[in-house]
């Protein structure tokens, strides 16, 4: 009875342990899998006014500048929201650390979204820019 008693304490001590390492397992590969990327590009700077090559009238032209500041190259689309509520959309392939990017609408609300994944991830796709104005209508 007592080497019965010892068997069964055994299986549940392997039993509570792999279930253990298996959940530790996914732990760290999920929390790899779940990096926000968000978090990589950070918008450093914005003005309002300044002339385009595109843009010739200066009072609603609204420029953006983001930066990545994460150690790893990112993709993003950023859209920016113009007067009439419509997004103009801006999308960027393998942004490297430290690089800066520049967007710029002619009449615009100073409203901005972005979409962040790691570089070359198929995985993930942007929104279009249909989407986004179906989207964020407001």
């Amino acid at each position: 009875m007592n080497k019965l008693k010892h068997k069964t304490m055994a299986k549940k001590t392997f039993s509570i342990t792999a279930v253990i390492f298996t959940m530790l397992m996914l732990l760290s590969f999920n929390s790899e899998a779940q990096k926000d990327y968000n978090t990589c590009l950070k918008r450093t700077n914005t003005s309002w006014g300044e002339a385009t090559e595109k843009c010739t009238y200066s009072k609603d032209i609204f420029k953006a500048e983001y930066q990545n500041v994460c150690d790893e190259a990112v993709d993003a689309a950023i859209a920016l929201q113009r007067t009439d509520k419509k997004w103009d959309c801006f999308y960027f392939e393998s942004i490297k650390p430290n690089e800066k990017v520049n967007v710029y609408v002619c009449k615009g609300t100073g409203k901005s979204l972005k979409w962040v994944k790691k570089a070359g991830d198929k995985e993930i796709t942007f929104p279009t820019k249909e989407e986004i104005n179906q989207m964020y209508k407001k």
